[in-house]
Order: structure tokens, then C-alpha cells, then sequence
């Protein structure tokens, strides 16, 4: 009985999970197929499809056993879920298919570097010193003075400067660089921090480049093309100094040419013919990912007929790189010379410049040009404004001599008085052409300061003498203005220049006052003459109003004498004392009045928009000489700037006696304590606002100071 119920509690059992839920159905089996080109890529493929099956299949099961009641036991094993994330597909070719942009790389062309053309026999060549290594954050940038062939050249080379072209005859020249100052005339000579032998190529330029590496500086040469360049074209000659920077393409979008591609730091570019009279937009792009843009140059002016040298250097803010532009020169043909540009009207940079209705500049900035040909025999100059009238039409030339036909030309441009625009822009045209000396140096003014009275050109030789400290070891001191004072040598009326004067070829400081005055504008130190050099030193409106600026401008190619022709010896026997600054006691006299304005020229009368404010600075001590000083006394001065700081120093001594801030009208009231120690006699007070030399404000005045055994004047208060 009890097995007959077992038996039906069974069979009832059974047909109730029967009814209560069927078999669920299995998923469906998706076979996916892969074209691939290789066996292992085909075994991964199968592996990947079977993988997937055994997946859906273990699914299906542990579904089936959890509905029957049947839970499967954890074992160390992970199990894997029934979801397998997606696998990417793989390509169905081993090529990538590359998403097409709009990157111009591939059909830019580039220009095609020029073959430097051969000249034949003994043509001479030129070499010049560019120094385009900008420093870093740890190690600034060396300031050098240039030695050839054991002869000084130039002095305090600054990053950014060159020197001019310098004339020799094919051959090997040594040149070397020293720290300014390191070498003393004479005294102390101390190794070049950089040398280099240069060979000279008859009839070429070549440039010695002070450029970075990853630990200083070195020298490289580039070799240039000086060919003649038509009308409309430029030469352009890139060099890569930046050691920081990678692999690069240099493209132009505008022109849809490129430079050069993969540069690297040392590689030299061109020399290139390219167009001029526009702004060239250079771009540099990751060459490893031409697609990507790294950095901008600045717009790249080139002039017409003008070589250039463009440095990509480091750059010292965020930038990844900088640059650095520097014109060259190209040989003439025959019946041209080179001609500058000096451009001092109040419309600077917004007229056009034409040559024989040639343009040569669009837009012609205020200071200095570079140097471009123009024709010896006759050139006729047309300046335009954006409105098409004529500012000026003259022509320039001819020239009678030979010397004045080949010598550079200055062509100033200033304003004049006009009721219309219509020959508003008075033009002066002035050669280089300085008599020729074996064993001196000529200079001259070129007064370009508009509304000043006529200007003097000073100059004094810098001569050091050798002394012992305290500590027994030897110093060099310069000798002071007392025992070797100023001399002037030049003086010029505005738009004007004096004739050329000969300097012995020494170092010299040089400096412009006002005619009549001690009041200095403007001055340079550190000048370098060298026998047979030309050197016109043009003043200038500085960048703040009544501010002044003096320039130095050299001939495009400096021609040294030669030391061992029988001409410079003739010429060293007739020398007189009139082409050194004589050695000679300074007499203490008062300050001198200044004398009467004179009465500009009518054609030389400058706008009443461009004539700067420019009132020339006095100081007066007080007692003033004869009468003597003792500890104190009272300086005065007028013509300041107002509310500007001013220092007071003593002969050339660099640190101040005395700072102080001028007044509200720019006048100066102050006591003077004079330090301990200065020795008795005539010395020279230096009153200065702003940068001295440079363009500050200068003004000197002398004192006698008495001697310990007598009494000084009586001193009166302010």
C-alpha cells in the first residue's frame, strides 16, 4: 500500500514540473566571417569565433540546470559571463586607408636653391662677423670685440648686430672674438673666446655666424651669393641655429611654396631668389607630423634687389622658436652704387618709395634703410602717399667723378613747409666718398635732428694707463676728461653734413652737443676707427619725444689700408698734429652762454607736426671755478625732463654720488656732498636722465676742488 503511494506522489510530482515550465529554447549561433591575408591572423580569427560559441553555449546550460533546480558549485575557477565585450574588427587590408585634409605639405613646392656663380682672377671677396646667438636663462649672451688677422675692427658686438662687410683679397684670414674689454691695447691681452680661419672666395660674401649650441656658442660660415638681383627680387639665405628645436618644414601658405623641408639645428638654407615688395609669412610644421603647426616666424619684409640672412634662434619667452633678420649687400653693375635711405618725416611708414617708377619700398619706415643699388649716372626719386599724391619728385644725380659715382649715397628725406601734400618732403643726397687715406680714419656729422639748432661733432681718444691697488696687482684706469678733454671736430646745420675730418685709427668716445653749449645729446662709446675706414655718425629722433639718438653708418663694404704700401708711409712722413685729439691740461673756465638760434634755411623749415620738443639741458655749480669747492655745493639745473630720476657722478666714475628726482618744471635744486678721497683740482660733474650715453638726457658742468691747505668759498644755500 505505502509503495502504491509512493508511486502516485511520484508520477503526480512529475507531470506538475512538467506543466509548471517547459525547456527554455537556445539562443541562436551567429558564425561571423573574417577575411584575412595570413595564417596567424587566420588562426586568431577562428580562435575568436570559437571562443564566442563556447561562450552562448555555457550560457544555454547554466540557464537549463538554474530552471531545474540544479545550482553549480563556485570553484576557484572564474567563470566567465555570458556577455564578452566586442573585439574591434580587423581591417579587411593590411593599408590603413588615411582620412584625406587640407594639409598643404605635399603639393608645396619648394625653391630651388641657386648655384653661386664662379669669378674668375684676383676679384677680391668680403667677410663680416654676425653675431645671432641670443643667449639663455643661464648663460646671457657674450658681448665681443672683433680682431682680424690680429687687427681690432669692431668693438662690443651685441647680440643682433653686424659688422660691415670688410674687403680682402682672396686668401686665408684669421678672425677672432673677444669678451669686450678682456683685451686691453698694450696692456693685457688675453686669449679670443672664439677663432676661426676663414678662407676668402674671390668676388662672394661670406658671413662668420656666432650661433648657439646645447652648452654656448660657436662659429659657422655661410657662404653667400653676392650676383646682382633684377628688379623685383631678393636672395634670401636661411640658417637653423636653434639647437632646441626638432625637425621642421618651413612652408609659406601665402605663396603655396616651401622653404625647405626637414631642417635641422646647423642646416643652411639657399642662398634663394624669391619675390620682394611683400610680407612673407614663414610657418614651421612638425616634419615627423606634417599636419602639425609648431610656430610663426614674424612677417619677412624683403627689399627689392636686397640680400638677407634669416637666423631661427632660441627664444627667450614662450615662443618655441625666434628669428632674426640681417641685410646683406650684392656686387653692382657697372654704372651703379648703393644708396641708403634716412628717412625723418613725420608720414614715416605710410608713403611709397620709386625708383624709375620702380618700387622699391611700400612702405618706408622712420631711421635708416638697408642699402640697395641705384644707378650712378641719373635716377629720378618719386615718393607717394596712400592717396596717390606726390610727396617729392627729384632726380638724383648724376655724379661727375669716379669716386663719387661708385661711393655709397645717403639720401635724407625730411619735412618741409607745404600749402598742399604735393612736394611736402624735402630730399638731400650726400656720397660716402671720403678722401682716401693709407693711415687715417675720416668722419663726419650728418645732422638729421629736426628743429635743432646747428650740432657739433666731439670726439676723445680712449687711453688707458696701467696702475697698482692697493693689493699690489696691476689695474688699467682710462685718462679722465681733465688731462685729455673733448675736441670738436665737426659741426652741421640741419638736413646738412660736414666735411669729412681725419682720425687717427684708435678707440674713441664720440658725442653731439648742441653749438654753442657743453649740452650733450647724444653719444656713442667704444668707437672703433681703422686705417682707410669711412664713418658717418648721423643724429637722429629717439624714441621719446625731444629725445635724440646717434648712428653710426658705414659704406656696405669697408675697404682697411694696407699697412705695407709706400703711399701710407708717405703719408705717415707728412702727418700733422691736427689728425689726433692733442694731449692736452684742461683750463677751468665758467659755462659758456649759448649762442644766438640762427635763422634756418626757408627749405629747411620742418613742420609744426614733427618738430619734437627738444630743449636743451644746463647745470651750473655753485661756487664755479675759479672759486673752489670743499665738501659741498649747489648744483642747479633747467631743460630736464620733469619728475624723472637723475644721477649725479664725477668724471667717469660709475656709481652716483647723488640720485634724485627733478622737479615739476624740470629744473634742478640740490645740495652736493662730494665723497671722501677726491683728489684736488678741476674735475667734471654729470648730471643724467634716463640711459648715459644712449638716449638720455646729459648734462655736464666742472668744479675745482681746493686743496687741503687752503680755505674754500663760502658756499650759499638755496
Amino acid at each position: 500500500m505505502r509503495s502504491l503511494l509512493f508511486l502516485v506522489l511520484l508520477v503526480s510530482l512529475l507531470a506538475a514540473a512538467c506543466d509548471a515550465a517547459a525547456v527554455p529554447t537556445i539562443p541562436p549561433i551567429t558564425v561571423v566571417i573574417t577575411a584575412v591575408d595570413d595564417t596567424e591572423a587566420l588562426s586568431d580569427g577562428i580562435a575568436q569565433a570559437l571562443t564566442g560559441t563556447a561562450q552562448v553555449f555555457i550560457g544555454a546550460t547554466e540557464t537549463v540546470l538554474a530552471q531545474g533546480g540544479v545550482t553549480l558549485t563556485p570553484s576557484p575557477t572564474h567563470t566567465l559571463t555570458p556577455t564578452v565585450p566586442a573585439r574591434p574588427t580587423r581591417p579587411a587590408s593590411p593599408t590603413p586607408t588615411l582620412t584625406p585634409t587640407v594639409t598643404p605639405t605635399p603639393t608645396f613646392a619648394p625653391f630651388l636653391t641657386i648655384t653661386p656663380e664662379t669669378v674668375e682672377g684676383d676679384t677680391a671677396g668680403w667677410l663680416r662677423v654676425v653675431h645671432a646667438w641670443p643667449g639663455s636663462t643661464t648663460a646671457p649672451a657674450s658681448v665681443f670685440d672683433i680682431y682680424i688677422n690680429g687687427e681690432a675692427v669692431y668693438r662690443s658686438l651685441r647680440a643682433g648686430q653686424q659688422t660691415p662687410f670688410q674687403q680682402f683679397a682672396p686668401g686665408a684670414v684669421e678672425v677672432a672674438l673677444k669678451v669686450a674689454g678682456s683685451d686691453i691695447p698694450g696692456i693685457i691681452t688675453r686669449p679670443p673666446a672664439l677663432s676661426q680661419v676663414v678662407q676668402i672666395q674671390p668676388g662672394k660674401n661670406t658671413s662668420l655666424l656666432v650661433m648657439a649650441t646645447t652648452t654656448g656658442s660657436k662659429l659657422v660660415i655661410v657662404e653667400e651669393d653676392a650676383a646682382p638681383l633684377p628688379t623685383g627680387t631678393s636672395r634670401l639665405t636661411v640658417v637653423q641655429a636653434n639647437p632646441q628645436l626638432f625637425t621642421t618644414n618651413l612652408l609659406m601658405p601665402d605663396l603655396q611654396r616651401a622653404l625647405a623641408y626637414n631642417i635641422n639645428p646647423g642646416d643652411i638654407i639657399g642662398p634663394l631668389d624669391m619675390p620682394s615688395g611683400q610680407d612673407l609669412l614663414i610657418d614651421l610644421y612638425d616634419a615627423r607630423n606634417p599636419e602639425l603647426l609648431i610656430a610663426n616666424l614674424p612677417p619677412v619684409t624683403l627689399v627689392s634687389r636686397v640680400s638677407y640672412l634669416l637666423v631661427l634662434v632660441p627664444s627667450g619667452d614662450e615662443r618655441l622658436t625666434g628669428s632674426l633678420l640681417f641685410s646683406g649687400s650684392t656686387r653692382t653693375l657697372p654704372g651703379q652704387s648703393h644708396a641708403r635711405f634716412i628717412n625723418l618725416t613725420s608720414a614715416a611708414g605710410s608713403f611709397r618709395v620709386f625708383l624709375n617708377n620702380n618700387l622699391e619700398f611700400g612702405s618706408l619706415p622712420a631711421g635708416v634703410s638697408d642699402a640697395l643699388p641705384i644707378s650712378s649716372t641719373s635716377t629720378e626719386l618719386l615718393l607717394k602717399n596712400p592717396e596717390e599724391y606726390e610727396l617729392a619728385k627729384v632726380a638724383i644725380g648724376p655724379w661727375t667723378t669716379e669716386e663719387e659715382q661708385q661711393a655709397d649715397k645717403l639720401i635724407l628725406l625730411y619735412d618741409v613747409e607745404a600749402t598742399t601734400p604735393t612736394n611736402s618732403v624735402g630730399v638731400s643726397v650726400f656720397t660716402q666718398s671720403a678722401p682716401r687715406s693709407a693711415i687715417n680714419a675720416n668722419v663726419r656729422l650728418v645732422h638729421g635732428l629736426p628743429g635743432v639748432i646747428p650740432l657739433n661733432l666731439e670726439m676723445r681718444p680712449v687711453r688707458l694707463i696701467t696702475e697698482t691697488n692697493q693689493f699690489g696687482t696691476p689695474q688699467a684706469r682710462q685718462i679722465g676728461e681733465a688731462d685729455l678733454p673733448w675736441v670738436n671736430v665737426a659741426q652741421a646745420e640741419f638736413a646738412r653734413v660736414s666735411p669729412y675730418v681725419a682720425r687717427t685709427p684708435e678707440i674713441f668716445e664720440v658725442r653731439v652737443v648742441l653749438s654753442g653749449t657743453r649740452n650733450v645729446i647724444a653719444q656713442m662709446s667704444n668707437v672703433q676707427l681703422i686705417a682707410g675706414g669711412v664713418y658717418d655718425f648721423i643724429v637722429l629722433p629717439g624714441d621719446e619725444a625731444g629725445s635724440a639718438r646717434l648712428e653710426l653708418v658705414q659704406p656696405r663694404a669697408q675697404v682697411a689700408a694696407d699697412k705695407g704700401d709706400p703711399a701710407a708711409v708717405a703719408e705717415a712722413v707728412e702727418a700733422t698734429l691736427t689728425a689726433i685729439a692733442p694731449v692736452a691740461t684742461a683750463t677751468a673756465t665758467r659755462v659758456s652762454s649759448p649762442t644766438p638760434t640762427r635763422t634756418p634755411v626757408p627749405t629747411n623749415t620742418p613742420r609744426p607736426t614733427n618738430t619734437p620738443s627738444v630743449k636743451p639741458p644746463t647745470i651750473s655749480a655753485d661756487p664755479q671755478p675759479p672759486d673752489t669747492v670743499g665738501d659741498v655745493f649747489v648744483l642747479y639745473g633747467q631743460g630736464f625732463l620733469p619728475q624723472r630720476a637723475f644721477s649725479v657722478r664725477l668724471d667717469n666714475s660709475i656709481e652716483p654720488i647723488l640720485t634724485s628726482v627733478t622737479n615739476a618744471d624740470g629744473t634742478i635744486t640740490t645740495l652736493v656732498n662730494l665723497p671722501g678721497g677726491v683728489s684736488p683740482g678741476v674735475h667734471v660733474v654729470r648730471v643724467c636722465v634716463g640711459t648715459c650715453p644712449g638716449s638720455g638726457q646729459e648734462a655736464l658742468t666742472i668744479i675745482r676742488i681746493a686743496s687741503p691747505g687752503m680755505t674754500p668759498t663760502a658756499t650759499r644755500l638755496p
